[in-house]
């Protein structure tokens, strides 16, 4: 009798323990995981960044206000604009920065609906992380000239950096729609619905994304984890397989096979 009494204690200690570790290992995987997407979204966004050196703007007017029609210049003022064009690139590319500001003030006198104008308006508050006024400027244009592909690009990216996910994903979802072979519009769109656990949407995309480019582990490794948390043990099992085959050395990955392989569930279909 105390025999089995002691036994009973011994296996409650050991599912006590269990228990705890299972609590503390979700924990920690969770963690692990969202620093991962959020670095991964990060490094994707910089990379296909303009470089522009840092500058110091005081204060700066938005272009606010605008109308669905765009107003007509003159032949003359056009020339104006153009002329005015070329010194605000020239001045630019020598890291003039407040001279190029000035000049974009007197262009928006000028064209105040002009797009090439307001787009390095909105490069300079973009490279301040001044994302709100960058992401009025896009708005703006966009009653303008709402099927323009960059523009919403531009304003899905400003919507992104303020973590307004649930925007950032309607907008790169019409940027989509207009262009169906964009590989920025497809990752940010796969990334982004992993980051709002709508797994399926973020699997649709990521096996979009992998068509083109089907050597990038960083998003064979989403994939795996997309599977994994709609309980596609096998497919994420293969997906990881594939990881491997490309990246034979990384163990985080092996450790992550020999975890969903000791499952006691593995479907024997995937769909």
């Amino acid at each position: 009798m105390q025999y089995n009494l002691i036994l009973f204690q011994l296996e409650l200690v050991v599912f006590l323990i269990s228990l705890l570790y299972i609590i503390y290992y979700f924990f920690f995987k969770t963690f692990w995981f969202f620093s991962t997407i959020k670095k991964i979204v990060w490094v994707w966004i910089k990379k296909n960044e303009t470089p522009i050196s840092k500058i110091d703007i005081s204060e700066e007017k938005i272009v606010t206000n605008f109308t669905s029609k765009v107003v007509e210049i003159s032949i003359e003022d056009q020339n104006k604009i153009i002329e005015l064009l070329k010194k605000i690139k020239v001045n630019i590319s020598k890291l003039e920065y407040d001279l190029a500001k000035n000049q974009i003030v007197e262009w928006l006198a000028l064209d105040k609906f002009n797009i090439d104008l307001n787009l390095e308006l909105a490069i300079i508050y973009i490279e301040e992380k001044d994302y709100v006024k960058a992401e009025y400027i896009y708005k703006d244009l966009l009653l303008v000239h709402s099927d323009n592909f960059d523009i919403l690009k531009k304003l899905g990216y400003t919507l992104t950096m303020q973590e307004k996910y649930d925007l950032a994903i309607e907008i790169y979802k019409k940027a989509y729609d207009l262009k169906e072979d964009d590989i920025e519009t497809i990752n940010m769109l796969a990334q982004l619905y992993y980051y709002k656990w709508l797994y399926v949407d973020s699997i649709t995309f990521l096996k979009v994304f992998l068509k083109y480019q089907p050597r990038d582990i960083e998003n064979l490794v989403i994939l795996a984890w997309a599977y994994k948390n709609i309980w596609k043990i096998l497919d994420s099992v293969n997906t990881y397989n594939r990881v491997l085959e490309l990246d034979p050395y990384n163990e985080e990955v092996k450790k992550e096979i020999k975890e969903l392989e000791a499952l006691e569930y593995i479907p024997k279909e995937s769909v």
